[in-house]
């Protein structure tokens, strides 16, 4: 199978990756959601299809929402990259390992959609002041939230239908780490 918005093939070798950040997780014989982007399995196709738009298609203003989108990923997958360094309790330092990968296929998916060149550099903040898990959890969770308002705001102002069905799909996907996230902040505090 291949997803239709990520374009990468799943298949018995990869289907259980970054099974910390699905809700239900894959088996081999029933595969709930992409492995590499988090997408539900409507988005698994037979073919080699994969969402794309033309550039020509692309309206300045959703260039701009894509742009960003882009810089959101990338800004939420280099914070859970240093998460996992910070991290105390090694399965939580899995998990945003797991969220890190994730986050930056969302920031490729936006890459390409837009026809943009590389992902950007972006500033990296000191997160030192998150120094136990619970308030990493905590700012994981505002991060998912935000995301979340983000494509389900944004896909009011976009025309494009696949720009729309792509921020949904990415939006419920948001959704699943919130709760994740969540989850394992009571965890933690227990």
């Amino acid at each position: 199978m291949k997803c239709a918005i990520c374009g990468m093939k799943v298949n018995i070798n990869n289907y259980s990756l970054n099974a910390s950040t699905l809700i239900e997780k894959n088996t081999q014989s029933d595969i709930k959601n992409c492995p590499f982007c988090g997408v539900d399995h409507s988005f698994l196709i037979h073919t080699d299809e994969v969402y794309q738009i033309p550039s020509d298609d692309l309206t300045h203003q959703e260039l701009k929402i894509l742009d960003h989108a882009v810089k959101l990923e990338v800004f939420n997958g280099e914070f859970y990259e240093k998460a996992c360094q910070l991290a105390k309790n090694t399965a939580l330092s899995y998990l945003f390992k797991d969220l890190s990968r994730i986050e930056f296929m969302h920031a490729k998916i936006h890459k390409d959609l837009g026809g943009f060149g590389a992902l950007p550099t972006l500033h990296k903040p000191d997160y030192s002041r998150l120094d136990s898990d619970i308030l990493l959890l905590d700012e994981a969770a505002k991060r998912e939230k935000h995301a979340i308002t983000f494509y389900r705001k944004k896909s009011k102002v976009i025309t494009n239908p696949i720009i729309i069905k792509v921020f949904q799909a990415l939006s419920d996907v948001e959704k699943q780490h919130e709760i994740i996230t969540l989850e394992n902040k009571e965890m933690e505090k227990k």
